[in-house]
């Protein structure tokens, strides 16, 4: 019995130290979120791919193509962070960010050996002007929702080019909105954000020709996946 009490006690007694340098634990940088204007930088992953719409009529005039479908292919970005403060629980984000990513398009034809993956290298300079809205502090932590639009431009666009070889190729420029939810970290010395996001293009970002890889798709639109670390 006092074998088991004992064990009791000290299971207690680890608890409330485990508990206690979180339970008497200052705010980390109590007036960090007073300050007009803050910046930062950001790095994180990406997964990127396209919404695709058919031209049924060029699909169906090739008949040994069965289906077209893209895929979700890698990337990584950074930025740099300029964060207004408007109000006790929003703020008005400027963060240009360059991106690379790749997205994919495959393709299958009633012979299994023509099967092939077209990829589209993306280099993105991404300028997103967006809104967060904060929860109440509490202690040292926050959590957030984002959104807002972004102007794109991609550096690898192979728009005016001319070539013989068969490729996809997808506009310069184009708009996108985004939405995300992320959490605010307060730290001693920074403050740190993990987030994620999600964007989708309007504007149709395909190049049409007449080859037949091309010739079946009738609009393209980029769909990215953003997880994002903040520090500011």
């Amino acid at each position: 019995m006092l074998d088991i009490r004992w064990r009791k006690i000290s299971c207690l007694i680890a608890v409330l130290l485990l508990v206690a340098p979180w339970a008497s634990a200052q705010r980390n940088n109590p007036y960090y979120d007073d300050k007009t204007i803050h910046f930062g930088f950001l790095v994180g992953l990406n997964s990127s791919t396209f919404s695709m719409q058919h031209h049924a009529a060029n699909y169906l005039l090739n008949d040994s193509m069965t289906y077209i479908q893209p895929s979700w292919g890698p990337g990584f970005h950074l930025g740099i962070i300029g964060d207004l403060r408007l109000a006790e629980h929003a703020t008005l984000r400027f963060s240009p960010t360059l991106m690379f990513s790749q997205r994919n398009i495959d393709y299958s034809f009633v012979n299994p050996l023509n099967d092939i993956r077209r990829s589209i290298q993306v280099a993105n300079v991404d300028i997103p002007l967006l809104l967060k809205f904060r929860s109440d502090r509490i202690d040292n932590f926050r959590m957030y929702m984002i959104g807002g639009m972004k102007y794109t431009i991609d550096m690898a666009s192979q728009e005016k080019v001319v070539e013989d070889i068969e490729r996809v190729k997808i506009i310069r420029n184009d708009l996108a909105y985004e939405v995300g939810i992320g959490f605010d970290f307060y730290l001693p010395y920074f403050k740190f954000s993990p987030e994620i996001k999600f964007a989708q293009g309007l504007n149709n970002v395909l190049v049409p020709e007449k080859h037949v890889y091309s010739n079946p798709i009738e609009a393209l639109r980029a769909r990215t996946i953003m997880i994002s670390f903040n520090f500011e």
